[in-house]
C-alpha cells in the first residue's frame, strides 16, 4: 500500500477519515493524499506547493480566489496537525465530488480510499447517494468509511463478509483486504450468512477456505451463520468477536437507481459504529478490462 485517498471538505465528519488513515499509514508506510474538490475557474489544481496568488480582475474570481486561499490555509493546518506522525501531501481539484474522485483515482494510482461518515442522510442524498456511496460506486479500489469513535487497537479483529459471487472477485477483494489485515497483524473472520433452511454450510466452509488460501489471508476462520437479515446478522457475530473492521465484498454498479436500492454495504455504514472497508469487485473487473 503507497497511496491513501483522504477527501476533505473540512467538515468534522472529513476529519474523522484523516484521523484513521493517519495511523493507517503509520502501519503500512504510505503517503497521503488529502484532496479538496473545489469548482472553480482559475486553474486546474493548487497543490501545497502551487501559488494562489494569480492576479485577477473580475470580482467572482478575485472572491473565488480567496476562498481557494481559505481552503489551501485550512489543508495546511490538517498537515500541520499530522505532520510528525505521517507524510501528507494535499491538494484542491477543479471538480466536483464525484467527477473528480473519478479521474483522481485514475491518475494517481490510489490504493484505499478513507472517509469519515455521518451515517445519516438528508433528502438529497436518498435520491443520488452520500459521498461514501457515490465513492464506492466509481472506486476500483477499497474505500474504507469511518464514524467517530473508532479505535485503532481494536483492528486486530476483522470480519469480512462475502457473498456468492465469482470466486476470482471474492479472491481479489480478500487479496486487497490482506494488504490492510498484514499491517495490524490481523485475525480475518469470514462471514458468510446462509437461510437457516439451507444445508450448504460445509460445502461453503470448504470453498471459502480455499479462497481464503489464495489471498494468503492468515490467520484466519471461517464462519458460516444462519440469518433472515444478512447485515443484523454480521453485525451481532462483529459485536461478538469484538472485532474493529467489518469488510464488504460486493458488487453494485456504478449507475444504479439507488432510490430503489438497499445495499449491504450502505446498512453496515449506517448502522454500525465500527469502519467499514468495502471493495466494490464490480469496479475492480472494469479495471482490469480496460
Amino acid at each position: 500500500m503507497k497511496k491513501i485517498l483522504v477527501p476533505s471538505d473540512f467538515s468534522p465528519t472529513a476529519n474523522i477519515g484523516l484521523k484513521l488513515a493517519v495511523p493507517i499509514a503509520q502501519h503500512t508506510g504510505a503517503v497521503i493524499h488529502l484532496v479538496n474538490f473545489t469548482r472553480h475557474p482559475i486553474t486546474t489544481t493548487f497543490t501545497a506547493m502551487g501559488d494562489v496568488n494569480t492576479k485577477v480582475d473580475d470580482e467572482e474570481q478575485r472572491y473565488i480566489l480567496q476562498l481557494l486561499h481559505a481552503n489551501k490555509v485550512k489543508l495546511q493546518d490538517l498537515v500541520d496537525q499530522y505532520k510528525d506522525q505521517a507524510k501528507i501531501e494535499f491538494s484542491i481539484v477543479d471538480d466536483e465530488f464525484r467527477d473528480g474522485m473519478d479521474e483522481y483515482l485514475e491518475k494517481e494510482s490510489i490504493d484505499l480510499i478513507v472517509m469519515g461518515t455521518s451515517g445519516e442522510e438528508n433528502l438529497k442524498e436518498i435520491f443520488i447517494g452520500n459521498h461514501t456511496e457515490q465513492t464506492i460506486q466509481v472506486s476500483s479500489c477499497p474505500v474504507l468509511s469511518v464514524r467517530d469513535g473508532f479505535t485503532i487497537q481494536s483492528f486486530r479483529n476483522i470480519v469480512a463478509a462475502v457473498s456468492c459471487i465469482d470466486d476470482d472477485k471474492i479472491r481479489d477483494g480478500l487479496s486487497e483486504l490482506y494488504k490492510l489485515a498484514a499491517a495490524f497483524k490481523a485475525t480475518v473472520h469470514i462471514v458468510h450468512v446462509v437461510d437457516p433452511a439451507s444445508d450448504s454450510s460445509r460445502d461453503m466452509n470448504e470453498y471459502l477456505s480455499s479462497l481464503a488460501v489464495n489471498s494468503m489471508l492468515v490467520p484466519y476462520t471461517i464462519n458460516i451463520l444462519e440469518g433472515h437479515d444478512q447485515v443484523e446478522t454480521v453485525m451481532q457475530f462483529s459485536q461478538e468477536i469484538r472485532a474493529g473492521l467489518i469488510a464488504v465484498i460486493k458488487q453494485s454498479p456504478k449507475r444504479a437507481f439507488r432510490i430503489f436500492s438497499n445495499h449491504f454495504s450502505e446498512r453496515i455504514i449506517k448502522k454500525e459504529g465500527r469502519p467499514v472497508f468495502t471493495v466494490n469487485t464490480n469496479n475492480k473487473s472494469n479495471e482490469m478490462k480496460s
